[in-house]
């Protein structure tokens, strides 16, 4: 019930870190532990991390943004999704919290010098990637799509990421597709695909209706219709969006991809949309 009520009020907590006070504050937050241990002093602010998504965790998500992706990647290496020298494509790579993991990755000398591509909504965010990552390795671009979420107006057009046709080896989204209406998801589903070589992968992550999150009913009620899009809220639509597992595979078939999967576990709140080109 408290939660639902929060809902109501914050219906996008990413929304609410655009306020030049709330920042302030919760940027604050982070002194402490910066003070006590060295780890926690290149990470970005506390009010950019908020924006990507922490949960609950709105004064102590230091540790959640430096392990949060090794599980991913963990997966995604002993699945051959990727090698030591792929060229990847993150959208809705945020403030690099998966990124950095392959940055920093060395394992006796190895260690990930493919190429690293990081694409989001939120300037912020971005400039704040490119001063953080090194180019031109890791190089990271601005989408002109529009978000009530985010705070941006948008061109008016479908946005076509700047990177040539069959160049990449994986395209993936973690928790991308819970916030894209439906004319979004299918023009970064058209991109994906365009972007792969024959045999790449895409794996995008998205809140699914027949497999409902453990927060549904609580946290979480996609209470309303947009389209196909089962969002949270009428007022920012965007902040959190649920499609059903038919509309998420025919998605990905009416792009071009033929091996369409929707792979789940007992952990994640959010089905997997696995394909291959």
């Amino acid at each position: 019930m408290v939660e639902r009520l929060l809902r109501r009020i914050v219906p996008s907590l990413s929304k609410l870190t655009y306020n030049a006070v709330f920042s302030r504050l919760v940027d604050i937050t982070d002194a402490p532990l910066s003070a006590l241990f060295q780890e926690t002093r290149s990470l970005p602010p506390n009010h950019l991390r908020i924006r990507v998504g922490v949960g609950k965790k709105i004064l102590n998500n230091q540790i959640r943004y430096l392990t949060e992706a090794y599980w991913f990647w963990l997966n995604a290496a002993l699945k051959g999704y990727l090698s030591e020298d792929s060229t990847i494509v993150d959208i809705g790579v945020g403030i690099g919290r998966s990124a950095h993991v392959l940055r920093d990755y060395n394992c006796w000398g190895n260690v990930f010098h493919g190429s690293y591509i990081g694409i989001d909504i939120d300037k912020e965010m971005i400039d704040w990637c490119r001063s953080n990552f090194d180019a031109p390795r890791y190089r990271f671009h601005h989408s002109t799509d529009a978000s009530v979420s985010y705070s941006q107006t948008g061109s008016g057009h479908a946005y076509t990421i700047p990177e040539p046709d069959s160049t990449v080896d994986l395209v993936f989204s973690r928790s991308l597709y819970t916030h894209l209406l439906e004319a979004e998801a299918e023009n970064y589903m058209r991109e994906s695909y365009r972007l792969l070589r024959t045999g790449g992968w895409a794996l995008h992550s998205a809140f699914c209706i027949d497999y409902p999150p453990p927060g549904m009913g609580t946290w979480h009620t996609f209470a309303h219709r947009v389209g196909n899009a089962h969002v949270e809220s009428l007022e920012v639509p965007e902040a959190a969006v649920a499609y059903t597992q038919a509309y998420l595979v025919d998605l990905a078939k009416r792009a071009g991809f033929t091996e369409v999967e929707l792979q789940r576990n007992k952990v994640e709140w959010q089905p997997t949309l696995v394909c291959r080109k």
